[in-house]
């Protein structure tokens, strides 16, 4: 059942990139609760923590898609070993400041600086997209990213409150640190499976490029039907990708989900601490974690008939709908059962939406148009955060598990009524063109 995902680690220098991509990404599973518990342990509010963490990720909704541009173009090494420095010394600055009790707002101008490191989750779905043969593989390849992801993404949250609370309120945060600046320098160093930089292979030719249309979001396992369109690259035409209507809806799907994610990892702490069992609660994000990792590897061993708009649905639904039940949970033993159930849906979800990305934008783009669903999700990470603190302020954990219900819920209505348009859009393929731009204008 998962011998396609040794054979896409067996392709040349695929296993050490992935295992050191996961490294560097486990900051990325820790930093927004590290953020959260530092601040709300030292400060003793969690409407400030979860304004910190607010401002953390609006700061990365509008630096991440500049970085991954500048990727596209200029190559990964290049840019991020400049970026991922200043992103290390941002998060040690930002722990030496909330330990003395810095202004909230001194707080809030050094989050930006985090963001210096990109998105990191889409430099690995850079490289396999280079290095795959075909869509199968491909539809492996992120099913894997995004099941060990969202296993970060769950784990992180749930090692960050282990430490944070057993331990030290800063020891997450230099954890998270570490692993961006060993893993990171180290996975910048593989050059071999670095795709390269779109200004290197775009020429002086005004004409670069042609897509290939398919006509519908590509079936896994059915070969597209390809036609040769001609167009004129614009000069500013490289600068839209966000202005893309179906790219648009799935960033926003992308951010019911981030939500989701925030305010359930909030709430269980608020959870576990009225019911004074707050070091249980790690464990109960790790059962959540541990749903997410075996949903996606089952997802990914197999291949799909439906369209991927079909499956995305599906998985949009379940989750959201077992988001909706948490706050039903009465102890900490049936929070886990439904969060178990639940995470079986969120590596998926995650996996389809990246496939729907891919079918979108041009292969020497596909850094930047995952960044801008990665935008979704930290937008709907920040909201998340910031309504969830505002909740358990109020009324305690069960307003914070009630803003949990309202982002699926969400998720589902914008699935809902975008289906039909996300199953009808186009999918554009960028081919490079080996004719001379003035035989293809004329």
């Amino acid at each position: 059942m998962f011998s396609r995902y040794g054979d896409i680690l067996a392709l040349p220098g695929a296993r050490t990139f992935f295992w050191w991509g996961l490294f560097s990404r486990l900051q990325i599973g820790m930093t927004s609760l590290a953020t959260f518990l530092l601040v709300q342990i030292e400060y003793g509010s969690y409407a400030t923590a979860g304004l910190v963490v607010g401002v953390l990720s609006i700061g990365a909704a509008i630096i991440n898609p500049q970085i991954s541009r500048l990727v596209d173009e200029h190559g990964q090494s290049r840019v991020l070993r400049f970026g991922f420095g200043i992103a290390v010394l941002a998060r040690l600055v930002f722990v030496a400041a909330a330990l003395m009790h810095a202004p909230t707002w001194a707080l809030l101008l050094i989050l930006p600086f985090f963001a210096a490191a990109g998105a990191q989750s889409t430099l690995t779905r850079a490289r396999w997209t280079h290095i795959v043969p075909d869509r199968h593989a491909l539809n492996s390849a992120f099913s894997l990213e995004s099941s060990m992801e969202e296993v970060l993404f769950i784990a992180g949250p749930a090692l960050s409150t282990i430490l944070a609370t057993q331990v030290a309120s800063w020891l997450p945060s230099i954890v998270a640190a570490v692993s961006l600046l060993v893993g990171g320098y180290y996975f910048l160093s593989l050059r071999d499976t670095e795709p390269p930089a779109r200004r290197g292979d775009a020429g002086t030719s005004p004409l670069t490029s042609v897509p290939v249309i398919d006509g519908s979001l590509p079936r896994v396992g059915l070969e597209a039907q390809p036609r040769r369109v001609r167009r004129y690259r614009r000069p500013l035409r490289g600068h839209l990708l966000v202005t893309t209507p179906a790219l648009i809806l799935t960033s926003v799907i992308f951010a019911t989900q981030g939500a989701l994610f925030a305010s359930a990892d909030a709430s269980t702490v608020a959870f576990s601490e009225e019911l004074g069992q707050k070091q249980w609660s790690g464990t109960v994000l790790a059962i959540f974690a541990l749903g997410s990792l075996i949903g996606g590897l089952l997802y990914g061993s197999r291949v799909w008939s439906r369209t991927l708009a079909s499956r995305l649905l599906w998985g949009v639904t379940a989750s959201g709908i077992g988001a909706l039940t948490f706050h039903l949970a009465g102890n900490l033993a049936w929070l886990a059962v439904l969060m178990f159930v639940t995470g079986l849906a969120i590596a998926p979800t995650m996996a389809v939406g990246d496939g729907v990305v891919h079918a979108l934008v041009p292969r020497t783009r596909v850094t930047e148009g995952m960044a801008w669903t990665r935008v979704g999700l930290d937008m709907g990470v920040a909201f998340g955060a910031w309504a969830t603190g505002l909740a358990i302020d109020s009324i305690g954990s069960h307003g914070g598990f009630m803003v949990t219900g309202w982002a699926g819920a969400v998720g589902i209505v914008l699935m809902l009524g975008g289906w039909r348009y996300l199953r009808r859009k186009k999918a554009y393929e960028e081919k490079v063109s080996r004719e001379p731009a003035a035989r293809l204008l004329s």
